[in-house]
């Protein structure tokens, strides 16, 4: 076997080590030795210089400000939202236990009656007792007059069922009584704690803020400008995918906008100061249309319209979240104006504005008041050349132009009919077929308001 290798490997032209050859006739009993494998040392050389480490760019301090200001935004953001939620489930807890205490203030006062008139009917007894003949004979004499009876009259038996009632009553309102004070308790506490904490955050985001003022190039001041000051020649009217804004939907926006410039304000629905929210609520209730208070709320609410954020309207609502995937992690809310831009009350030290607003940032989109088909645009005048007048004989008509009253000449009357031009059709027919009137509504300047 080994030599069947080794004259392999030599008519491979395979140059086998001077060291490793065998002697004349000897048998192989190990590999021969091929020497030391390269061990690495340090990085490869490239014709171009060594391999590339990943680098990163160095951040301006613009750039590096306004990574920290969207970090605290969106952070003083979702805190903000759970203050909201807290705040609510405190104001609830308030009411439940205003509601149980008044509860519980009613059955004591139930009881304090029955307990009188538990009282009452025992003096009453008593004295009847003391007042009715004796019932141990006469053995006793006059002593027997002071042993009362035994013996319960049905008053008295329906007066102590209402006592044991009303003291079970008692005690139940007590026991919901002492349960709601506790969450209300437990919701003061945790409001309070969160409260603290984003008045801590809001004081370190608002000197973000002004860092970040500062270093704001012109550009940016002149493109806030020039978007606080959009709505004179705004038009709520435009269309996407076919459609057009409800009236309501657009005069929602254009009392939206009507409220450029004023504070934001945490919890406040108007018409000074606004939050998100609230700016929403106020812009419906315009209309006639009540959402519900909270952004995340509102989507809940019109959760059964929903939009594509490629398909939004004037006056459809954008919701922004923490997780795409979960809507109950939305914290803000604006509404769409179309080209890009919505309306909203951003934050706490900034004022209600247009913004312009990037679709990919979109988590979530709804629209309140269904939409309109888009006004048709007016179609050109279609025109019909003219084509030759079919015939029955091989001869030209008379006419010039094609008319339906204009026929060739009849030939002479026979037994079997022959076939009339005129049943067949006009080169006028297809011109008077004009296009079904399409079911959206004629042209106008504004749509008709709904409703």
């Amino acid at each position: 076997m080994g030599s069947a290798v080794l004259s392999a490997l030599i008519a491979g032209g395979i140059a086998v080590p001077a060291s490793a050859d065998p002697p004349v006739g000897s048998k192989i009993t190990a590999i021969p030795d091929a020497g030391l494998r390269p061990q690495p040392d340090g990085m490869p050389s490239l014709p171009f210089g060594s391999l590339s480490q990943p680098r990163t760019q160095p951040l301006t301090a613009q750039a590096a400000l306004l990574a920290q200001y969207s970090a605290a935004e969106l952070e003083l953001s979702v805190l903000g939202a759970r203050r909201s939620e807290l705040y609510q489930a405190y104001t609830n807890a308030v009411v439940a236990k205003a509601m149980a205490d008044y509860a519980w203030r009613a059955t004591a006062d139930t009881l304090r009656t029955a307990k009188e008139a538990a009282e009452a009917a025992a003096v009453a007894e008593y004295q009847a007792a003391v007042k009715a003949p004796p019932r141990l004979g006469d053995s006793l004499g006059e002593l027997g007059q002071l042993i009362p009876r035994t013996e319960s009259t049905p008053e008295t038996e329906a007066v102590l069922n209402d006592l044991a009632t009303a003291q079970q009553a008692e005690r139940q309102s007590y026991t919901v009584l002492t349960a709601a004070i506790n969450a209300e308790q437990q919701a003061s506490t945790a409001y309070s704690a969160v409260e603290k904490e984003f008045k801590r955050k809001e004081i370190a985001f608002l000197e973000l803020k002004r860092r970040l003022a500062e270093l704001q190039s012109e550009a940016d001041r002149l493109r806030e400008v020039q978007e606080q000051n959009l709505g004179s020649g705004y038009s709520p009217g435009k269309s996407n995918a076919g459609l057009v804004a409800a009236a309501k939907a657009q005069r929602a926006v254009l009392f939206a906008l009507s409220q450029r410039n004023k504070p934001y304000r945490w919890g406040d629905e108007g018409p000074n100061t606004y939050d998100c929210s609230g700016l929403m609520l106020a812009s419906y209730k315009s209309v006639g249309i009540t959402l519900n208070r909270v952004a995340k709320d509102q989507y809940y609410g019109t959760r059964h319209k929903t939009v594509s954020k490629y398909a939004l309207l004037p006056g459809d609502l954008v919701f922004f979240a923490t997780d795409p995937s979960d809507w109950r992690t939305i914290h803000h809310v604006g509404m769409y104006l179309g080209d890009g831009k919505m309306v909203h009350a951003p934050r706490t030290g900034d004022v209600v504005r247009p913004a312009t607003v990037s679709l990919s940032s979109i988590d979530f989109a709804t629209r309140v008041v269904d939409a309109l088909p888009a006004p048709n645009q007016p179609n050109p005048t279609q025109t019909t050349s003219p084509s030759p007048t079919r015939t029955t004989s091989p001869r030209p008509t008379a006419s010039t132009s094609p008319s339906s009253s204009s026929s060739p000449s009849a030939p002479p009357a026979s037994s079997s009919p022959s076939p009339r031009p005129a049943e067949s059709p006009s080169p006028e027919a297809p011109a008077a077929e004009s296009p079904k009137a399409s079911p959206s509504p004629s042209p106008s300047p504004t749509p008709a308001p709904a409703g």
